[in-house]
């Protein structure tokens, strides 16, 4: 009797166990059905955006390109899938949401790795791997715009924000309902609106090409004579922004945009010399005889290794660089006068090439530290405290190609709608008239005939013709017992009817001639090729 008892309490024990374990189930599945009733959805944001950033043509330089991103139900077939189609460096970062309940979504290469559990879509991106103008588009942070036309503009393009999101049903628990069933919302077309540049990616192409295979650092400007407009801006070396974390370290500063960056001028600068010369009265073929080196109070000045380039005049003083000639033409025409056609053409300010966006104003001397005769004659051939951007001397040389009206340079063509019609354009400074025509003229004639006899023979092409200077400028800085030099070459093309100019700097080049002619000889010559 006792054991019997006792077994049908314990019978009684395991069915009200069966029965408490059954009613917690449905009491769970209830309050799952409860739960989901409030929390049946988990959405994914795959993509933010913002207006795009358009060249001359409207081909996106920011904003129109694309990537692909998996919306990943986790679970082990899901885990074996993706183990085929991500590094194992990318799989580490994802292992935790791998081992998860709720539906991510992760960058993958392409669609290929879509299954069951896994769905893959084709999401805007901000910026391509190897994208084209970089230090001018600028990049973005967590805040917006923080360089370039991004930040210039940031509150325009981010007016036009749009967002790409998928949505998941889900249990309370997180795990997905129905993995097939995905809802989509895109109002990623906001984003067509922006700004456009004058830049021309073909143009803007060619240079960087060009730049990358004779530059390690420096920088490239390409401007259209007839407007002032820039066509390619280039600053070495490039960064990519989708990465921006592994230059910030590097020590040749990739941020930095050195086609606005004031560099030493040297002889480059000698066109200024002169115009102010010409414009006040200077006969051009007048003659001077080169020594190879001049006295100037108890310094003695040369020319580059002391050469002595006997009898020249403005034509063959410019074609081969004569330093004497210019220190004593510089000497007869007077600071004052080369001081104010230094300003006339830009030089000492900075360039304004969009609102609010502006390159480094550069060095000129004081009228009163060129009291020191050692000061001016240095000035005289772009050397002591002088220092110039390149796009100061690309608007420089832009003046005398196109007669001597000089355009302040711009980079902006204005706000776009969505349907890539301007709707705004920005105020652009009125063009002044710099010098004559008639000092214009010569001075291209000088500059022709330093690239068919001078020291700017090396940009010299058999297929378009050019006119150009070079200059090779001391900095005072040595590494490894080596003197650092800026090496220069700027010029126009074609020379009997400009379309285009072209400046480039080479950072510790050889010479302007060896370093950054080669890089001009190029861009002139597939830019008129294509024409």
């Amino acid at each position: 009797m006792g054991k019997r008892a006792v077994g049908l309490f314990c019978g009684f024990i395991a069915i009200c166990a069966v029965l408490i374990g059954r009613m917690s189930v449905l009491v769970m599945e209830e309050d799952y059905v409860t739960a989901a009733k409030g929390h049946s959805s988990y959405s994914l944001t795959l993509a933010q955006t913002r207006g795009k950033i358009y060249d001359r043509s409207g081909n996106a330089l920011a904003g129109g390109f694309y990537s692909y991103k998996a919306v990943i139900i986790p679970s082990a077939q899901t885990s074996a899938e993706l183990f085929n189609h991500l590094s194992a460096e990318e799989l580490e970062k994802i292992s935790d949401k791998l081992k998860g309940k709720f539906p991510f979504a992760t960058d993958v290469p392409d669609g290929s790795c879509e299954s069951e559990g896994i769905t893959v879509y084709r999401v805007p991106k901000r910026y391509s791997d190897n994208g084209m103008a970089t230090h001018l588009v600028g990049y973005c942070g967590a805040n917006g715009g923080e360089s370039g036309i991004e930040r210039v503009y940031d509150e325009w393009l981010s007016s036009a924000s749009g967002k790409l999101t998928v949505t998941c049903r889900i249990n309370a628990a997180g795990r997905s309902l129905d993995a097939a069933r995905q809802e989509i919302a895109d109002n990623t077309s906001n984003s067509n609106r922006g700004v456009m540049l004058t830049i021309d990616s073909h143009i803007q192409n060619i240079a960087e090409t060009a730049a990358a295979k004779y530059i390690d650092c420096g920088a490239v400007v390409v401007m259209e004579v007839k407007s002032g407009e820039i066509l390619a801006m280039v600053s070495l070396p490039d960064y990519n922004r989708n990465d921006l974390a592994s230059v910030l370290n590097d020590e040749k500063s990739p941020l930095i945009n050195r086609a606005l960056s004031s560099y030493n001028a040297g002889s480059v600068f000698k066109p200024v010399i002169a115009a102010a010369a010409l414009e006040n009265g200077a006969d051009p073929l007048g003659e001077y005889e080169c020594t190879g080196q001049v006295k100037v109070g108890s310094n003695t000045m040369g020319c580059i290794n002391r050469t002595a380039h006997k009898n020249v005049n403005m034509y063959t003083a410019v074609a081969h660089s004569c330093n004497t000639y210019f220190i004593n033409i510089a000497g007869e025409t007077g600071a004052d006068k080369i001081l104010s056609m230094a300003e006339n053409l830009g030089f000492g300010k900075s360039t304004q090439l969009a609102e609010n966006y502006r390159s480094e104003a550069g060095t000129l001397p004081t009228a009163e530290s060129l009291k020191n005769p050692a000061a001016l004659a240095n000035f005289s051939f772009g050397q002591g405290t002088l220092t110039v951007t390149p796009v100061q001397i690309a608007a420089m040389f832009a003046a005398i190609a196109r007669g001597g009206e000089y355009i302040e340079p711009s980079v902006v063509i204005g706000l776009t709608d969505e349907n890539l019609n301007i709707i705004s354009t920005p105020k652009k400074a009125a063009s002044h008239t710099a010098m004559s025509s008639e000092t214009a003229q010569i001075l291209g004639e000088c500059l022709r005939t330093a690239v068919l006899e001078g020291t700017a023979k090396a940009g010299a092409s058999d297929k378009v013709t050019s006119a150009a200077k070079t200059g090779t400028a001391e900095t005072g800085i040595f590494k490894n017992n080596r003197a650092i030099n800026q090496a220069w070459y700027a010029g126009y093309f074609p020379y009997e009817n400009p379309e285009y100019v072209c400046v480039v700097l080479t950072e510790s080049g050889s010479s302007g001639g060896a370093s950054s002619g080669p890089v001009f000889k190029e861009i002139a010559e597939r830019i008129y090729a294509s024409k």
